[in-house]
């Protein structure tokens, strides 16, 4: 672990990049300046965001669109490839032979432990109904009728600050909302919804939601997955994947599959929330959710082909997402470097056991079976992929990121800030990621004393409801 650490201070590391002196000064300077805590909430899209963080205009994400051609995504005619039935029949009998390797022989991170606690977190938590009716107990609380008691009103840039609110307590401290013009409607799957002059929604015979045109609103969340144990899926397999990371260990799986309960959980507690306030929500018509987190400012598209984030990078399970006619205030594109750094990074394509992720350095307008035309940017080979077994069977791509490392030192944050304002240290810094051991596989060792670790001292672990107190 003392290769995690440096005992660098901060301003010897700015200084070993060449930006101390008149460097520090303009980028103190590039930091705006606030008075009081008002101040600083009503600056700001998303005030949770970093200083650094920049705001572009809306619809003006840092990957470029071409709106003739960015349309709903057909899923009928350009879905995602399924996997062959000798592809199926190979890693049926790949996997069954891996699982029980680790099993038998009691490989640290295979064993049966490990196992189990990849087990005890998949599937727990079904989705709530599209449409906002409960399937569950509603709290004991008193139901009215509509107009028996006012709904909740208030200024969308209020009503923006309150579902904050309530999604920071639900467990997703990253949210944004879109106004669905035009443009927007186009992040929708083809033929999936019809938003028309009614006062309820549903949905047809022919599977298609309608949904009230008064449902002018989406509110997005961030759902983040564990980076810490994402770490212990980690493994190499020289034999079989050469160069690259291998199957993934048991142990590191929870983060991935915890990650999906959670965002289950969020939207449970964000329907309701919504519906108790006297409004409308519908979760429908998006498969492709990145886009809703770009374009609603929650991060930007990585190399990985998915969205990344100025605070946690590729740690981003899923973007959860509820049509709503509550008024919100939409809110900017963000910029923090983010798109411009992946370009001389790499390191989520180069261990990539697939290769499917590709070698080209920069974004492109050129796509594949199963991705959507129209934008510039990166795309993932999904034959490779899913023929790899991904996501079940593979965690590399979103564990290698840079941006990924919690800010529990000062050279992290220092890098996020400085790749904001400029990208001429981009490839230093992708490259000290690599000599700092980041991204490498856990020791049996480390795999084992999981197990034995700290308790009191551990980070990794979410106590619930003790915050951030550490009680």
């Amino acid at each position: 672990m003392s290769l995690f650490h440096s005992v660098l201070s901060r301003r010897e590391f700015m200084k070993g990049l060449g930006i101390t002196g008149a460097g520090v000064a303009a980028t103190a300077v590039s930091a705006p300046v606030f008075h009081d805590l008002d101040e600083l909430a009503a600056s700001v899209d998303h005030p949770t965001n970093p200083w650094w963080v920049k705001q572009r205009d809306y619809e003006d994400i840092t990957s470029e669109i071409d709106w003739k051609v960015f349309q709903q995504w057909d899923k009928k005619n350009n879905n995602i490839p399924p996997p062959s039935a000798e592809n199926i029949a190979m890693r049926a009998e790949r996997d069954y032979n891996y699982d029980k390797e680790g099993l038998v022989q009691k490989i640290p991170g295979r064993d049966r432990r490990s196992y189990a606690l990849a087990a005890m977190v998949t599937g727990l938590q079904t989705a709530p109904a599209w449409d906002g009716t409960a399937d569950l107990a509603d709290s004991n609380q008193i139901s009215f009728a509509d107009g028996e008691v006012p709904i909740w009103e208030d200024t969308p840039e209020n009503n923006l600050q309150t579902m904050r609110a309530a999604i920071h307590y639900m467990g997703s401290n990253n949210v944004g909302a879109i106004e669905l013009n035009e443009h927007m409607l186009r992040i929708f799957d083809k033929d999936a919804v019809i938003f028309e002059d009614i006062a309820k929604g549903f949905q047809d015979s022919d599977k298609v939601y309608h949904i009230p045109s008064s449902c002018k609103w989406m509110i997005t969340c961030s759902i983040q997955q564990n980076y810490t144990h994402c770490t212990y899926q980690l493994r190499e397999d020289p034999e079989n994947y050469p160069g690259k990371l291998g199957l993934p260990n048991f142990q590191g799986r929870p983060a991935i599959h915890r990650a999906y309960g959670d965002g289950r959980y969020v939207d449970w507690m964000l329907q309701r929330f919504i519906n108790k306030l006297g409004y409308q929500a519908y979760k429908a018509g998006v498969t492709a959710n990145v886009a809703l987190g770009i374009f609603s400012g929650l991060g930007e598209q990585g190399r990985a082909t998915y969205m990344m984030t100025p605070r946690s990078g590729l740690m981003t399970r899923i973007t959860n997402y509820w049509i709503t006619d509550l008024p919100l205030s939409p809110t900017k594109p963000i910029d923090f470097g983010g798109t411009k750094f992946c370009e001389t990074c790499g390191r989520c394509s180069e261990k990539c056991p697939s290769e499917a992720l590709g070698s080209q350095k920069e974004p492109t307008w050129e796509y594949s079976k199963g991705n959507r035309p129209g934008y510039k940017g990166w795309r993932v080979d999904w034959e490779k992929c899913v023929g790899m077994g991904a996501p079940g069977r593979c965690g590399v791509c979103h564990t290698l990121c840079p941006f990924n490392h919690p800010n529990d030192g000062t050279v992290h944050p220092l890098v996020r800030s400085v790749s904001c304002i400029t990208p001429v240290f981009n490839s230093f810094f992708s490259g000290m990621d690599r000599q700092f051991g980041y991204g490498q596989p856990k020791t049996y060792d480390e795999l084992n004393d999981w197990w034995i670790r700290d308790l009191n001292a551990y980070k990794a672990d979410v106590i619930h409801g003790a915050g951030t107190y550490n009680w």
